[in-house]
């Protein structure tokens, strides 16, 4: 019993320090997890105690379980087909139609897809909902010219707040119903604890998207400018495209000499039929089989390609290709044949099977065709082929592929693919035809076997930050129930709850939960502290379910840590968050909850 405590106090100093690690934000979540790993595998390699929870030793393999934990198998096989979303820009044109036009009600927009978000998670799995909506926001926020780390942290509180409004809204929900059924006799209703539950998260969806974005952007401003920076930036090259009869700048003017379809490009000169027209371009407008001569950035022009769009679909020389493309930057070495040469003169896209779609400007105002332009040494060429064909291209003396420039562009097919694939998972998780880890990891599957994804792909979307971190938080949390950890803090709080009025007791009970649910799983919160809520009900001979519907709020306040929910983690990727991100946006949510918590308890009764 003495090894058993001792053990059991090493644990809590090992989750406290891990805490502080995290919150400090000084070293790597990657290198601190690795070391929580570390330190509790030689802690426990030759234990000679039980597991409080298990009744077994706990040892390596006891800890090593975590690894194989479902949820974080989900989690790690939803990156992937996000991922697959991403790539393939299959939720693009769903973006366009929820974000509209860039000039027009955008805010609105954002404040939409966010109520869309909460109503959907009061009804759904809140994971599948959040990799679905993730690009949408994305793309949303270059609309807003905000950066995306001010609305993605939003984007998941909102599933959450949803989330704790009815029985199915959480998993955590259905578990503390799950508990206390064989201890109360029954099972709560579908909507038996939404009254309490909206009026909480309707707070929360306040705070949540009117007042948090605006503190993260003024927080992040510096992020936010070096994102468009980056954004904009870039090598400048001239493109060429052709203006086939279905493309949206036939009978468009020019207004001051810009295009507001393009608005963001420069047309240099337009080729029709022999005649060139230069800027201003007053008066001129754009007729089928027109040539425009354009300036954009490498950034701008795969924006364009991944997301379709029909203006550049003359740069698209195989929609028909079974293949992945690639969009690669090559320079021009000095035994080139090109030197000397424009690309009229040359069968390199005949013999290599990959298109020249741009040149990079060497700041010279171009009055014609890039084609026509005369090579040199040190010219960059903007390449578009198929994964088999960008690799021939290695060892030519010709050009000098720039291997770290690649960027992957599906062929368009594979938009249906992604989407059937992603639709059948969601809905196969969401109607309980599959366990969510089944049907997560045969998605990944069929996105590997039909090819939206490659194997390169998918382990690039397996960020080991976030598995390390949800990794070395499993084995903290086995841990802490095996040593009796967890029961103890369970006890404590009984204890010192017993004497104060019942208002205060739940006020207290709820901020507890709260804070230990951003450090604990939520789900085992819910699971460790369900018998401790009915039994506080006994002890103050009240009915059990004021208890039951505090600790189904407060087990779903995980705002404060990116393993308090696993949408947190979903968005701390795409958002580029550290640790200190997720204290600083949901301290004020979680204090804001317990408050409004304790206000309508003590108004409208428990």
């Amino acid at each position: 019993m003495i090894m058993q405590e001792f053990y059991m106090w090493l644990v809590f100093a090992l989750t406290l320090l891990t805490m502080v690690l995290y919150s400090l934000d000084k070293i790597k979540i990657e290198i601190i997890s690795l070391f929580v790993i570390v330190v509790l595998l030689l802690l426990f390699q030759n234990s000679p105690i039980l597991g409080h929870a298990s009744g077994i030793p706990i040892n390596i393999d006891l800890l090593l379980q975590g690894f194989a934990n479902p949820a974080l198998i989900a989690l790690m096989s939803l990156l992937v087909i996000g991922h697959g979303l991403l790539v393939t820009g299959a939720l693009e044109d769903i973006a366009v139609r929820l974000s509209g036009d860039r000039d027009k009600n955008t805010l609105y927009k954002f404040y939409g897809i966010m109520l869309l978000v909460f109503i959907l998670s009061a009804t759904l799995n809140n994971t599948p909902i959040i990799i679905m909506f993730i690009p949408i926001i994305v793309a949303l926020s270059k609309q807003m010219d905000v950066s995306s780390r001010s609305i993605l942290i939003p984007l998941s509180y909102v599933s959450i707040l949803g989330g704790m409004t009815t029985l199915i809204g959480s998993s955590t929900n259905l578990l503390v119903s799950g508990t206390t059924s064989t201890l109360i006799g029954r099972e709560l209703g579908f909507f038996e604890f939404t009254n309490q539950g909206i009026i909480l998260a309707l707070i929360g969806f306040v705070y949540a998207i009117f007042i948090l974005p605006k503190i993260l952007e003024k927080k992040n401003k510096d992020i936010i400018d070096n994102e468009k920076e980056a954004f904009e930036s870039g090598r400048i090259y001239l493109v060429e495209i052709t203006i086939d009869s279905n493309n949206p700048l036939i009978g468009k003017k020019f207004v001051s000499g810009i295009l507001s379809d393009i608005k963001e490009t420069a047309v240099n000169v337009i080729l029709r039929d022999g005649e060139k027209f230069l800027p201003p371009f007053e008066d001129v407008q754009i007729r089928a089989n027109d040539k425009l001569v354009l300036e954009i950035t490498k950034n701008q022009l795969t924006e364009k390609l991944k997301s379709n769009d029909k203006i550049f679909n003359s740069l698209d020389n195989n929609n028909s290709i079974s293949e992945r493309g690639i969009l690669i930057e090559a320079s021009v070495t000095p035994r080139s044949f090109f030197i000397g040469r424009n690309l009229t003169q040359t069968n390199f896209e005949a013999e290599t099977n990959c298109k020249i779609i741009g040149i990079k400007n060497d700041k010279k105002f171009l009055r014609n065709s890039p084609r026509y332009q005369r090579m040199e040494a040190g010219h960059i060429l903007l390449l578009k082929g198929e994964e088999e064909d960008i690799k021939n291209l290695r060892g030519k003396k010709e050009i000098f592929p720039i291997e770290w420039s690649a960027i992957y562009l599906p062929a368009k097919q594979f938009i249906l693919r992604s989407r059937i694939i992603f639709a059948f998972t969601i809905l196969s998780a969401a109607t309980g035809l599959l366990n969510i880890t089944v049907a997560a990891l045969l998605g990944v599957i069929l996105m590997l076997l039909t090819n939206v994804l490659s194997i390169r792909d998918a382990i690039s979307a397996l960020d080991t930050k976030i598995f390390l971190l949800v990794a070395s938080s499993i084995m903290l949390s086995t841990a802490l129930q095996e040593t009796g950890g967890a029961l103890y803090i369970a006890d404590l709080l009984k204890d010192l709850l017993i004497n104060f009025d019942i208002i205060i007791v739940l006020s207290l009970f709820f901020i507890f939960i709260a804070i230990i649910t951003n450090f604990l799983s939520n789900n085992a919160t819910a699971v460790l502290f369900a018998p401790i809520a009915i039994n506080l009900a006994s002890d103050f001979n009240i009915q059990p379910e004021p208890f039951i519907y505090c600790l189904i709020f407060a087990a779903n306040c995980s705002f404060a840590t990116p393993i308090g929910y696993k949408t947190n983690l979903l968005v701390m990727g795409p958002g580029n968050y550290q640790f200190k991100d997720y204290l600083t946006s949901g301290i004020p949510l979680v204090l804001l909850m317990w408050l409004s918590y304790t206000i309508m308890i003590s108004v409208l009764g428990f």
